[in-house]
C-alpha cells in the first residue's frame, strides 16, 4: 500500500511538472511575437520616416520647377516690354512680373521649409538606423533565446509524459482512475497529513482513519475533499 501511494505521489509530481512546463509553452510564442511585432514596429517607424522624406523631395523638386517655370515667364515678359505700345500694356506686364517674382520668393522660402524639414528628418533617420542596429539585434538574441526555451521544454514535456506512462503501468487501475477523477478538481490530488490534518483542505482526519493510514494498511482518502491521504513519519 505503501508503495501505491508513493506512486501515486511520484505521478502527482510529474504531473505538476507537465502542468508548469504547458503553461510556458502556451505564454512563450507569444512572448515571441512580442517580441517580432517590437521589431517590426521600429523598422515601420524608419519607414514611415523615409517615406516622409521622398515624398517631400518630390515637393521640393516640384517647386523648383514652378520656379524655373515662373522664370521663364518673367523673362517672356521682358521681352514683351519691349514691344508694347500702350501704357496700359507695359503697366499690366510689371504687373504681372511682380506677381510672378513674389511668387517665386514666397516658393523659395517654402523650399527652405522643406529643406529644413528634410534635414531634420534625416538626422532621425541616422539616429533611428543605429538604435534599430542595436535593438534589433537585442531583439533576434532574445527571440532566438526563447525559440530555444521552447524546444528544450518541448523535448522535457515528451519525456515527462513517457515516465508518466510508466508510472501509471505502476499503479492499480482502480486507485489509477480515482486518481484521474480526483485530478479533475484541481492539483494536488495526493495531500499530506500535518498535525492530523489534511493539508489540502485543513480538516481533522478522524482518529480511527488517521490509525489505519499511520499503519499503513491501505490507500485512503480524506473524508471532506476526497484527495488521497499520505503520512510521512519524517
Amino acid at each position: 500500500m505503501q508503495e501505491n501511494i508513493e506512486d501515486l505521489i511520484l505521478l502527482q509530481d510529474i504531473d505538476k511538472k507537465i502542468q508548469e512546463i504547458k503553461s510556458k509553452l502556451k505564454s512563450i510564442p507569444s512572448e515571441i511575437q512580442e517580441l517580432k511585432e517590437k521589431k517590426e514596429n521600429l523598422i515601420f517607424k524608419l519607414d514611415e520616416i523615409k517615406t516622409k522624406i521622398k515624398k517631400l523631395q518630390t515637393t521640393k523638386k516640384e517647386k523648383e520647377l514652378d520656379i524655373q517655370s515662373l522664370e521663364d515667364k518673367i523673362l517672356k515678359i521682358q521681352n514683351n516690354l519691349e514691344n508694347v505700345r500702350t501704357n496700359e500694356e507695359y503697366k499690366a506686364l510689371l504687373r504681372e512680373k511682380a506677381r510672378a517674382e513674389e511668387i517665386i520668393m514666397h516658393t523659395e522660402d517654402e523650399i527652405l521649409e522643406i529643406m529644413e524639414e528634410i534635414e531634420n528628418l534625416q538626422k532621425e533617420q541616422q539616429k533611428l538606423e543605429k538604435e534599430i542596429e542595436i535593438e534589433a539585434s537585442i531583439i533576434e538574441k532574445e527571440i532566438q533565446e526563447k525559440e530555444k526555451i521552447l524546444k528544450d521544454l518541448e523535448k522535457e514535456l515528451k519525456h515527462l509524459e513517457e515516465e508518466k506512462k510508466k508510472i501509471e503501468s505502476k499503479i492499480p487501475s482502480n486507485l489509477l482512475s480515482k486518481y484521474k477523477m480526483i485530478k479533475k478538481k484541481g492539483l494536488p490530488v495526493v495531500a499530506f497529513i500535518q498535525d492530523q490534518s489534511c493539508s489540502g483542505c485543513y480538516m481533522v482526519i478522524p482518529p480511527k482513519l488517521y490509525s489505519e493510514i499511520i499503519k499503513g494498511k491501505k490507500v485512503s482518502t480524506c473524508p471532506n475533499c476526497g484527495r488521497f491521504l499520505y503520512y510521512n513519519e519524517s
